[in-house]
């Protein structure tokens, strides 16, 4: 069954430019390097206003568990960990199954 796989980012202190667009090569290489989610997105809070901290968001789709949790000991990902302790990042991540119970809305419209 496929699940979502959300993640918030944290940071002591703002990215600089060269940091964040770091952050973003390593995730947009995913696809194609590890290559096991259907969906992957990342984005920066428009305003910033309501985030607690959190400014970054990674939005990943997977068509199982076990799936995700090959991604999840990928080397790719492992470095992606590694980039975000050394930056002393507190991520928040959240995983839940995509079915008749969470999917409110089908992409193509309502249900």
């Amino acid at each position: 069954m496929a699940l979502q796989h959300i993640v918030l980012f944290s940071f002591p202190r703002e990215l600089s430019a060269a940091e964040a667009a770091e952050m973003r090569d390593m995730v947009a290489s995913w696809p194609a390097e590890i290559g096991l989610m259907t969906k992957c997105r990342l984005g920066t809070d428009l305003t910033g206003a309501r985030t607690r901290g959190y400014s970054q968001l990674l939005y990943t789709e997977f068509p199982d568990v076990d799936t995700m949790n090959a991604y999840r000991a990928h080397p790719a990902h492992i470095r992606f960990m590694d980039w975000l302790t050394e930056r002393d990042c507190t991520p928040l991540a959240f995983d839940y199954l995509l079915d008749e119970h969470t999917v409110l809305m089908t992409e193509s419209g309502p249900k």
